[in-house]
Protein backbone atom coordinates (compact mmCIF):
# COMPACT_ATOMS: atom_id res chain seq x y z
CA UNK A 1 0.00 0.00 0.00
CA UNK A 2 1.08 3.52 -0.61
CA UNK A 3 2.79 5.26 2.15
CA UNK A 4 2.94 8.81 1.70
CA UNK A 5 4.91 9.43 4.80
CA UNK A 6 7.96 7.14 3.39
CA UNK A 7 7.51 8.52 -0.22
CA UNK A 8 8.05 12.08 1.20
CA UNK A 9 11.19 11.21 3.36
CA UNK A 10 12.61 8.76 0.68
CA UNK A 11 12.56 11.79 -2.11
CA UNK A 12 15.95 13.73 -1.85
CA UNK A 13 14.20 17.10 -0.82
CA UNK A 14 11.09 15.49 0.58
CA UNK A 15 8.65 16.77 -1.21
CA UNK A 16 5.28 14.73 -2.30
CA UNK A 17 5.74 13.14 -5.29
CA UNK A 18 3.22 11.99 -7.43
CA UNK A 19 2.65 9.12 -8.89
CA UNK A 20 2.33 8.24 -12.70
CA UNK A 21 -1.17 8.79 -12.21
CA UNK A 22 -0.79 12.13 -11.29
CA UNK A 23 -1.92 10.92 -7.49
CA UNK A 24 -0.01 11.20 -3.80
CA UNK A 25 2.34 8.71 -3.84
CA UNK A 26 5.06 6.78 -6.07
CA UNK A 27 2.20 3.59 -6.13
CA UNK A 28 -1.01 5.52 -5.75
CA UNK A 29 -3.01 2.40 -5.62
CA UNK A 30 -2.07 -0.48 -3.33
CA UNK A 31 -1.70 -3.80 -5.04
CA UNK A 32 -3.64 -5.81 -2.00
CA UNK A 33 -7.69 -7.06 -2.46
CA UNK A 34 -8.39 -5.26 1.01
CA UNK A 35 -8.49 -1.59 -0.41
CA UNK A 36 -10.74 0.99 1.14
CA UNK A 37 -11.98 3.81 -1.12
CA UNK A 38 -14.12 7.32 -0.43
CA UNK A 39 -16.13 8.70 -3.40
CA UNK A 40 -16.63 12.63 -3.79
CA UNK A 41 -18.60 11.04 -6.92
CA UNK A 42 -15.87 12.90 -8.96
CA UNK A 43 -13.04 10.85 -7.43
CA UNK A 44 -12.41 8.01 -5.32
CA UNK A 45 -9.77 8.27 -3.11
CA UNK A 46 -7.51 5.61 -0.87
CA UNK A 47 -7.52 6.37 2.53
CA UNK A 48 -3.31 7.13 1.81
CA UNK A 49 -4.88 10.04 -0.70
CA UNK A 50 -7.25 11.33 1.93
CA UNK A 51 -5.13 11.55 4.85
CA UNK A 52 -2.62 13.38 2.39
CA UNK A 53 -5.20 16.54 1.58
CA UNK A 54 -6.17 17.04 5.48
CA UNK A 55 -4.83 20.19 6.48
CA UNK A 56 -1.42 21.13 8.50
CA UNK A 57 -1.43 23.28 11.49
CA UNK A 58 -0.26 26.14 9.27
CA UNK A 59 -3.52 26.00 7.31
CA UNK A 60 -5.68 25.40 10.44
CA UNK A 61 -4.05 27.78 12.49
CA UNK A 62 -4.81 30.58 9.30
CA UNK A 63 -8.74 29.66 10.01
CA UNK A 64 -8.43 30.03 13.91
CA UNK A 65 -6.98 33.35 13.47
CA UNK A 66 -9.46 34.69 11.01
CA UNK A 67 -12.12 33.56 13.47
CA UNK A 68 -10.44 34.91 16.75
CA UNK A 69 -10.05 38.10 14.76
CA UNK A 70 -13.48 38.55 14.14
CA UNK A 71 -13.96 37.59 17.88
CA UNK A 72 -12.59 40.28 19.07
CA UNK A 73 -13.94 43.12 16.97
CA UNK A 74 -17.15 41.64 17.17
CA UNK A 75 -16.23 41.91 21.56
CA UNK A 76 -15.24 45.40 21.03
CA UNK A 77 -18.59 46.15 19.43
CA UNK A 78 -20.53 44.11 22.24
CA UNK A 79 -21.82 41.77 20.00
CA UNK A 80 -22.56 38.87 22.25
CA UNK A 81 -24.10 36.18 19.84
CA UNK A 82 -21.33 37.18 17.38
CA UNK A 83 -18.43 36.45 19.77
CA UNK A 84 -19.70 33.15 21.08
CA UNK A 85 -20.07 31.97 17.70
CA UNK A 86 -16.56 33.42 16.39
CA UNK A 87 -14.75 31.90 19.42
CA UNK A 88 -16.97 28.56 19.47
CA UNK A 89 -16.07 28.09 15.93
CA UNK A 90 -12.23 28.96 16.63
CA UNK A 91 -12.78 26.39 19.39
CA UNK A 92 -13.81 23.56 17.20
CA UNK A 93 -11.05 23.75 14.73
CA UNK A 94 -8.55 23.91 17.47
CA UNK A 95 -9.70 20.60 18.99
CA UNK A 96 -10.16 18.85 15.26
CA UNK A 97 -6.18 20.15 14.91
CA UNK A 98 -5.19 17.56 17.51
CA UNK A 99 -6.33 14.99 14.63
CA UNK A 100 -3.45 15.80 12.50
CA UNK A 101 -1.30 17.17 14.71
CA UNK A 102 -1.31 15.48 18.54
CA UNK A 103 1.44 16.20 19.59
CA UNK A 104 0.11 19.37 20.06
CA UNK A 105 -2.65 18.02 22.17
CA UNK A 106 -2.23 18.53 25.80
CA UNK A 107 -0.83 22.34 25.03
CA UNK A 108 -4.16 22.65 22.84
CA UNK A 109 -6.47 21.35 25.48
CA UNK A 110 -5.24 23.68 28.03
CA UNK A 111 -4.77 26.30 26.23
CA UNK A 112 -8.88 26.08 25.73
CA UNK A 113 -9.52 25.16 29.04
CA UNK A 114 -7.67 27.81 30.78
CA UNK A 115 -7.14 31.13 28.28
CA UNK A 116 -10.38 30.23 25.69
CA UNK A 117 -12.46 29.50 28.48
CA UNK A 118 -11.57 32.55 30.72
CA UNK A 119 -12.47 34.51 27.44
CA UNK A 120 -15.95 32.36 27.05
CA UNK A 121 -16.86 32.91 30.57
CA UNK A 122 -16.15 37.12 29.41
CA UNK A 123 -18.37 37.28 26.53
CA UNK A 124 -21.12 34.88 27.98
CA UNK A 125 -21.47 37.59 31.18
CA UNK A 126 -21.28 39.95 28.71
CA UNK A 127 -18.01 41.82 30.80
CA UNK A 128 -16.64 44.14 28.05
CA UNK A 129 -14.82 46.17 30.88
CA UNK A 130 -12.92 42.55 31.07
CA UNK A 131 -12.85 41.68 27.19
CA UNK A 132 -10.13 43.64 26.64
CA UNK A 133 -7.81 41.93 29.14
CA UNK A 134 -9.03 38.39 28.76
CA UNK A 135 -8.24 38.66 24.87
CA UNK A 136 -4.71 39.84 26.32
CA UNK A 137 -3.98 36.89 27.71
CA UNK A 138 -5.23 34.82 24.88
CA UNK A 139 -3.19 36.10 22.60
CA UNK A 140 -0.28 35.84 25.19
CA UNK A 141 -1.01 32.03 25.95
CA UNK A 142 -0.57 31.62 21.71
CA UNK A 143 2.63 33.37 21.52
CA UNK A 144 3.93 31.31 24.72
CA UNK A 145 3.03 27.87 22.70
CA UNK A 146 4.39 29.19 19.86
CA UNK A 147 7.72 29.44 21.70
CA UNK A 148 7.47 26.26 23.52
CA UNK A 149 6.66 24.42 20.13
CA UNK A 150 9.97 26.34 19.12
CA UNK A 151 7.50 28.33 16.44
CA UNK A 152 8.65 31.66 18.59
CA UNK A 153 8.77 33.88 15.14
CA UNK A 154 5.18 33.29 15.15
CA UNK A 155 4.03 36.21 17.09
CA UNK A 156 0.58 36.42 16.92
CA UNK A 157 -1.19 39.99 16.96
CA UNK A 158 -4.65 40.67 16.31
CA UNK A 159 -4.79 42.91 13.54
CA UNK A 160 -6.68 46.36 14.38
CA UNK A 161 -8.72 47.05 11.89
CA UNK A 162 -12.49 44.82 12.33
CA UNK A 163 -13.34 42.53 9.19
CA UNK A 164 -14.91 44.31 6.20
CA UNK A 165 -16.59 41.50 5.87
CA UNK A 166 -19.44 41.34 8.83
CA UNK A 167 -21.57 43.89 9.95
CA UNK A 168 -20.58 43.83 13.76
CA UNK A 169 -22.79 45.74 14.71
CA UNK A 170 -25.43 43.92 17.48
CA UNK A 171 -29.11 43.02 16.40
CA UNK A 172 -31.84 44.23 18.28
Amino acid sequence: MSNTRNDQENSPDGANRLGSDGRAGKDSRPDSDHTHLASNGKAELTLDELAAIQPGMARLMVEIADRMWKCYHAGRARNRPLARYQLSEATKIMKASVVVRPKYGAAIGAYVAEEIATLRAVVEAEDWAGFEGAFAEVVKGANRYHEQFDKGFLVWKVPQDPPRDLDLAPRP
